[in-house]
């Protein structure tokens, strides 16, 4: 059986956001509720967007950092108060996750969005459209089917997967990425970095989504250094592609790296940092069983390849040098988090469900060992 591929339009490009009204207008959307954060607003791109949205009907700016029922039912709340008819989210993964879900239950009689938060069999047809503007350079909700939200703040992020979550319109314009701190970009970047390995990996194969995992790998390969640098926006604008890409690899499926970045992620450290401390390691195990694709994945990295049985040490080994080189921890303890109970933490890693995503998935024994490479 074949994998439906369900993609939004796209609209790519250096001062794109000026396109906005035209494609609002495009949608049948005339009273927009815009959803983003305070940090943005902060540094002034509410601002800016907001003057590409004449009749913004109503503004949510308090999503949180990592993005919450509470959340998503204060928006979803904007949303009727104002009696909007669409929705624009500007910002990363959280605010675009956040939208996601508001996008599916505001035309609904469900009250709000734990109704829905891992239970794509609930979903109905009527979803509101949902045009997402992506400021950070990695986590690919622009593209993907998938919203991540925590049931509660403190609590383990629930993915929720549905082809109704793919946004209508994804305007992804670099420049309003150039306010984004450099260790932000180094964190977002490395997750778009692990979509398109982990989605590569995943089985079966698909021409079109593995073509473009492998080009988002040799582009966050290539261009991640210069892209946290003040004059990068060449480089910025190809980790945006990249993080695109990602999140269409994202249909495919994600692989042990996200089992670890979604089990650890009740601590609020960065869901980026998280998957940066694993990937090395897991994408050394899916490599050894997977060679054939390690070899092209190889090739991608730049990496000079001689046979295929000596590429997954090169790759953890190449992954590890790009990782430290931007200044991102290897280790959860230098990321900030605190393990608890070590074999409950296992326990959660073995029943992941983006173990039943990946071709290879690591036993209790694999997990304990790599906690132990990484907590050291």
């Amino acid at each position: 059986m074949g994998l439906a591929l369900t993609l939004p339009r796209l609209v790519f490009g250096p001062g794109k956001l000026a396109e906005l009204p035209g494609e609002i207008a495009l949608l049948g959307v005339r009273r927009p509720l815009l959803v983003s954060d305070r940090g943005l607003e902060r540094a002034g791109i509410v601002a800016t967007v907001l003057s590409a949205i004449p009749d913004c009907a109503a503004c949510f700016l308090d999503v949180p950092e990592n993005p919450t029922a509470a959340g998503a039912d204060a928006a979803g709340a904007a949303y009727r108060a104002g009696h909007c008819d669409g929705i624009v989210a500007l910002g990363g993964g959280s605010v675009i996750d956040t939208a996601k879900l508001v996008a599916a239950f505001v035309l609904t009689d469900f009250a709000g969005s734990a109704s829905l938060i891992g239970k794509p069999e609930c979903f109905g047809p009527d979803v509101a459209p949902l045009i997402v503007i992506p400021t950070t350079l990695g986590t690919g909700s622009e593209s993907s089917p998938v919203s991540a939200l925590h049931l509660t703040p403190d609590g383990a992020p629930i993915g929720t997967r549905s082809p109704l979550l793919v946004p209508r319109l994804a305007l992804c314009d670099p420049d309003l990425t150039r306010t984004l701190p450099p260790r932000l970009i180094a964190a977002t970047g490395i997750d778009a970095l692990s979509h398109c390995l982990e989605g590569y990996f995943a089985e079966p194969a698909h021409p079109v989504i593995d073509a473009l995992a492998l080009d988002g790998i040799a582009r966050v390969c290539a261009d991640i250094g210069a892209a946290i640098e003040p004059a990068g926006d060449a480089a910025r604008m190809s980790l945006m592609a990249a993080a695109y890409e990602g999140g269409v690899a994202i249909h495919k499926g994600l692989g042990p790296a996200h089992a670890v970045a979604l089990s650890c992620g009740n601590q609020h450290v960065h869901h980026g940092t998280l998957v940066a401390v694993a990937l090395p390691h897991t994408t050394f195990l899916l490599a050894r069983h997977l060679p054939a694709k390690a070899t092209k994945v190889a090739c991608a990295m730049g990496l000079a390849v001689e046979a295929e049985t000596d590429n997954a040490a090169a790759i953890a080994d190449a992954l590890t040098a790009l990782i430290t080189g931007i200044g991102l921890p290897v280790t959860l303890t230098a990321s900030g988090y605190a393990v608890g109970a070590i074999e409950a933490l296992v326990g959660d890693l073995v029943a992941s469900p983006f173990n039943r995503t990946s071709p290879y998935a690591p036993d209790a024994i694999e997990y304990r060992a790599l906690l132990d490479v990484i907590l050291a």
